[in-house]
């Protein structure tokens, strides 16, 4: 038997994309390993807004209850009880409110971006 008839060739046809062309910026590996230490110092606290809000909310809806449950006739812990619904549903709602707005706010994490500066990295040659 010959070799030839062992071997067997596949082949596909790619077309390499070039990039296009457009103004860049080089930068020096200094300055680019202390944007990525900076922005690894970034730290975001957690975002308890909505844990607290939705207690608010809870607290709430439970005094809704006792107000529609109860009988008030002369009893004066009726406004004190409708004033603890008015406070904890307001608060409850602003507390989710900026709790979303700052969640909108930290879109972008910190360990995002460092993974797309390593993914930049690996693309060149680096003698370490």
């Amino acid at each position: 038997m010959n070799d030839n008839q062992n071997k067997f060739n596949v082949s596909q046809e790619f077309e390499i994309i070039p990039h296009q062309k457009g103004k860049a910026y080089p930068i020096g590996v200094k300055e680019w390993g202390f944007i990525k230490k900076k922005i690894c110092e970034i730290k975001i606290d957690v975002n308890n807004f909505h844990a607290f809000g939705f207690l608010l909310l809870g607290a709430s809806a439970s005094c809704l209850i006792t107000i529609l449950a109860t009988e008030f006739k002369t009893d004066p812990s009726k406004y004190l009880t409708w004033a603890i619904f008015g406070v904890t549903l307001i608060g409850g709602l602003l507390s989710v409110y900026f709790a979303n707005d700052k969640h909108k706010q930290e879109s972008a994490k910190p360990t995002e971006i460092i993974n797309q500066m390593e993914l930049i990295e690996s693309r060149f040659e680096t003698q370490k």
